[in-house]
Order: structure tokens, then C-alpha cells, then sequence
């Protein structure tokens, strides 16, 4: 089952535990995490934020990580990012 894991300060991966979601970090960024990322909570899984599309335009609706987790089906990946 796959989780959501917080890498550094902008990125948020789909993962089965966080020595993954840290691999997939670095494959992706090319840098190596300080620390494992911290999966998240209940309560920042159900927090809703503005949703953007795949060109990062505003959509006007809203979306939570437990959404985006469910719509990234079951392979782990990077689900988001800001900056």
C-alpha cells in the first residue's frame, strides 16, 4: 500500500515507506535526503489545497493528497512538487 511521503521542502512522493520515497528523491532531483522524508499524517492527507493541472495552470477546484494518492494508482512515483 502506498503512502505519501514529504522530501525536502517541496516534494511529495507515493511510496511504500520512506527509504523508497528517499530513492525515488534521488533519482529524480540527483540529490540525497539528510534524513528519511516524513510520511504524512491523517490530517495533512485529508488538508485541501488549490489544484493545478499538468501545465501547473489553477484548475478553480480543490484536491487533498489522499485524492492525488488515489487517482496515482499503485506505482510509486512523485505525486507533486512547489517552489
Amino acid at each position: 500500500m502506498l503512502k505519501v511521503f514529504r522530501c525536502g521542502e517541496y516534494d511529495w512522493y507515493a511510496a511504500e515507506n520512506a527509504e523508497q520515497a528517499a530513492r525515488l528523491y534521488l533519482e529524480q532531483i540527483g540529490d540525497e535526503l539528510e534524513e528519511l522524508p516524513d510520511e504524512l499524517t491523517d490530517e495533512e492527507l485529508d488538508k485541501e489545497f488549490h489544484e493545478f493541472d499538468e501545465d501547473e495552470s489553477p484548475t478553480g477546484g480543490m484536491t487533498t493528497f489522499r485524492k492525488m494518492l488515489a487517482e496515482h494508482g499503485t506505482e510509486p512515483g512523485w505525486l507533486c512538487g512547489t517552489e
